[in-house]
Formats: structure tokens, sequence, C-alpha cells
């Protein structure tokens, strides 16, 4: 009796403790995908249609000031997790007191804008508690490999699996996506590259195909020394006037539901020649899997500080009640 009496308490006791999040990892269904779109800069889309997308604007810290840097994409792992490229965490600006003339900063806060198809409006608002870069991405290296991050929330996403913020899927570790695959990328990033003016208030999507990387690897050349395994290649070849542009970094690139890629470097945006690169999520499916895993948060929804005294009392009233049916039966 007091065997079994202790079994439901610890049964109860791990239920309450052990709500951890968790990567939602699946292999793409094996039909093909819708045709890709052709349009010069994509088309526009909305939240609803991927609603784990996530706006990222980066600040630094400057002499005192905080100041923003760029403007990024990102995808939503969990309620407090988000996947975007490391590249977006940093940022070289002059300096006439440093040898090379220059420095390199680290974001000291990223604030992300979840559940809306603006980056300017709606949804909702979370600053990042902690940045985790790929221990082997180095900024500014020309290799270029590695270009993964997390951001840490220490807030619970608003609105958290409703139709406008849910968690993406991504592949098991090791999975290829198959060469010439309908691919689609989708971000807040620019419509013209050339043109500062012409970064889009509403989200975009933009259809290309999967390119094979020897392929990818002859047409990069000495640009890009090597194009591992880890990268994924994608791009409308001979045809151009499509592509992910400045701002795109760090969004997905997705197929049949499944976020593949990362969205890392590209020659031009609209280039017919240079594939765009993309870091490939498979090659990176236990390493964010071990990083959510060891950056996990206690959950407290932002605005909601009521809510999250009553739950931490309600926790502590279970633990007590607990405590002293166990030590009741103990007795007995």
């Amino acid at each position: 009796m007091v065997f079994s009496m202790k079994l439901l308490i610890m049964t109860v006791l791990f239920y309450y403790g052990s709500c951890e999040d968790k990567v939602t990892v699946r292999e793409p269904p094996a039909l093909p995908a819708t045709p890709a779109y052709r349009i010069v800069g994509g088309q526009p889309t909305t939240v609803r249609r991927y609603p784990y997308m996530a706006y990222l604007r980066s600040f630094y810290m400057v002499r005192g000031q905080k100041l923003l840097g760029g403007t990024c994409g990102g995808v939503i792992l969990t309620q407090h997790h988000v996947l975007t490229a490391a590249h977006c965490l940093f940022e070289k600006t002059n300096d006439t007191k440093s040898v090379t003339g220059t420095t390199i900063l680290r974001a000291s806060e990223v604030v992300i804008r979840v559940g809306s198809t603006y980056n300017d409006r709606g949804g909702s608002e979370h600053a990042t508690s902690k940045t985790v870069v790929h221990e082997d991405y180095k900024y500014y290296s020309k290799s270029k490999d590695n270009d993964v991050a997390v951001l840490v929330l220490p807030t619970s996403v608003s609105n958290y699996r409703s139709s406008s913020v849910q968690p993406a899927v991504i592949p098991p570790g090791g999975y290829v996506v198959p060469d010439n695959a309908s691919v689609v990328a989708v971000g807040w990033g620019r419509t013209d590259e050339n043109c500062n003016n012409s970064t889009p208030l509403g989200l975009r999507r933009v259809g290309l195909r999967t390119v094979d990387r020897d392929t990818c690897a002859a047409r990069w050349g000495q640009e890009v020394p090597e194009i591992p395994d880890s990268m994924l290649c994608a791009g409308l070849l001979g045809v151009g006037g499509a592509g992910a542009c400045r701002g795109d970094s760090g969004g997905p690139l997705v197929y049949n539901g499944v976020v593949v890629g990362v969205t890392s470097f590209a020659m031009r945006c609209d280039d017919s020649f240079y594939p765009h690169v993309f870091m490939r999520v498979s090659s990176y499916t236990d390493w964010i899997n071990n990083t959510v895993s060891q950056n996990q948060v206690v959950a407290v929804h932002k605005n909601s500080h009521n809510t999250a005294v009553a739950a931490d009392v309600t926790s502590l009233m279970l633990l007590a009640f607990a405590t002293s049916i166990w030590i009741l039966f103990s007795e007995i």
C-alpha cells in the first residue's frame, strides 16, 4: 500500500516537473511539392500560412548606447526557442582604435515579433534572454559554415499553438532534400536589393528549386572554397529574377511543410548563375535538440504576472500536499 502510494505521488510530481519544450521533428512527405512561383520578388503571403515565422531586430551596445543593427527572419521551434542564422547576431563596425580598423560586435539584445503578417505591428513582441551561436561558427569567415543560432526567450510566446503561432517542423538528422525539388523561401527581406526602401511590411514567399551540391560548388568556385554537406543550395538557374534578399537571412527554406534550410547567403538576390545557400537543417538537428534541451525555461506568460504567481503557488501547494501524504503513509 505504502509503495503504491509513493509511486503515485512520484508520478504526479514527475508530471508537474517535466513540462519541457520539445522540437518537432518529422520527415517531409514523399510527394513532390507544389510547383514554384517565379514572380520577381515572390508574392505576398500571410503568417497563417507560415505560422512559425518570426521577425528579428538585433540591438548592439556602442559606447554605452543601444543601437539597432540589422533585421532578419527566424523560425519558432518551441514556445521559448527560435532558430535563426548566426550572422544575424553580429555586426562589423568601423573602429579607429582597433588594429584592423574594425570591430565585430555581438548583439546585446534581440527582439522578435511573432503572430503577425506585418513586421511593424500586430502579434506580440518578445526580447531574448540568451543567444546560442553554433560553437564552430566564425563570423566573416570565408567558409560561412555552421551559420545557425538559437534564441532563448524568457517568456512564453503569446498565443502559442494558435492559427498564427505554431512551432515549425524540422527534418530528422541526415535527411536529404531531392535535387531539383520545389522549395519556398519566406521572409520580410527586400524586393529590390538596390533599393533600401524596398523592404515590404508584409510577409512574402518565393519559389525556388534545389540545386545539387556539385553544381552549386562549381558555380561558386573560389568565392566560397567549399560547399559542405551542411549547406543546401537553391535558386532558379538560368532564369533568375527571384530569390531571398537582404533581411531574409535566418528565415526558412520550406519543403512540403518542413523547414529544411536556414537562409544564409547569396551573391545577388535575383541571380541566375549563383545559387542561394542555406544551412541544411538536418545537419544540425541534433545540435538544435541539444541546445533546446540545455536551455529550458520555466514557463511565464508575458503580461500575465498574476497567472504566473498563481501557477507557482499552485505548484507549491501540490508539492506540500504530496509531501504531507508521503510522510503520513511512511509512518503507517
